[in-house]
């Protein structure tokens, strides 16, 4: 299991690899072009590869929380549906020794779903994800489904599950606007601690959207609180919880 603080602390920028097979196949609009509705391609290998780049995002954001710089390379090109997903830019593209130039130094971490013999670093594998073609994907709620489930496991997304993610993503979003409006309070310290042992012990994405959950539910934790720990988990799960904030919302008040 990967352990964040043990694996990979250290003193300078932590670079990293992402190995995704055809990843810019995938028909995901673009945020910027709302009307682009492209079907997803019949290519086995494009959701798969846009879960590589999206496991070594938030493994990049984990990283940076704590403190220290990331550089991440890619071994593929410009993926167009990355943004719309979240995931953040490669700093590099090319192959491991290109990047290795490029980022000033080897590596530390590679991410495939293929056998990769990782010299002098760490290996991380990401587990096959597949689609039926022919469905419209939205990006972050995209991002919320595959979050849900183990990094390491495959992951098949049924437009069903999606229209689940979505409807989730859009109700926590309006929780978040709504608790947005009270006065800020203390995160709860043993739910942070909780989530970020989850993630930096194994990427435990799923758990930490578990505890979003409950955390949700919580009567006892006040408005003011779940807001503040919404938003800073946010910035590793990259699902824009935040965003109508300040927006007009309905009076519905989530305890």
């Amino acid at each position: 299991m990967l352990s964040i603080v043990d694996d990979l602390s250290g003193f300078g920028p932590l670079r990293m690899c992402a190995h995704a097979p055809s990843a810019d196949a995938l028909g995901v609009p673009d945020t910027a072009d709302t009307s682009d509705t492209s079907d997803t391609p019949d290519d086995p290998d494009a959701l798969t590869g846009l879960r590589v780049l999206l496991v070594a995002d938030v493994l990049c954001r984990i990283v940076e929380l704590r403190g220290r710089t990331v550089l991440i390379g890619w071994t593929c090109p410009p993926v167009a549906s990355a943004d719309a997903t979240g995931i953040r830019p490669a700093d590099a593209h090319g192959t491991v020794e290109e990047i290795t130039e490029a980022l000033g130094g080897p590596p530390a971490v590679h991410f495939t779903s293929r056998t990769y013999e990782a010299a002098g670093g760490l290996s991380l594998h990401v587990g096959e994800a597949t689609t039926a073609g022919g469905a419209d994907l939205d990006g972050l709620a995209l991002r919320l489904l595959l979050l849900g489930h183990p990094h390491h496991e495959p992951v098949h997304v049924s437009a069903e599950a999606l229209d689940a993610a979505g409807e989730k993503l859009a109700n926590w979003r309006k929780a978040v606007a709504t608790w947005a409006d009270e006065p800020s309070k203390a995160m709860p310290t043993a739910f942070v601690e909780r989530a970020r042992t989850a993630l930096e012990d194994g990427l435990d994405t799923p758990a930490v959207l578990r505890l979003l959950g409950d955390l949700e539910a919580a009567v006892d934790v006040p408005g003011g609180a779940k807001f503040e720990t919404f938003a800073h988990l946010d910035r590793v799960l990259g699902l824009e919880l935040v965003r109508d904030v300040g927006r007009s919302h309905s009076t519905e008040v989530y305890r």
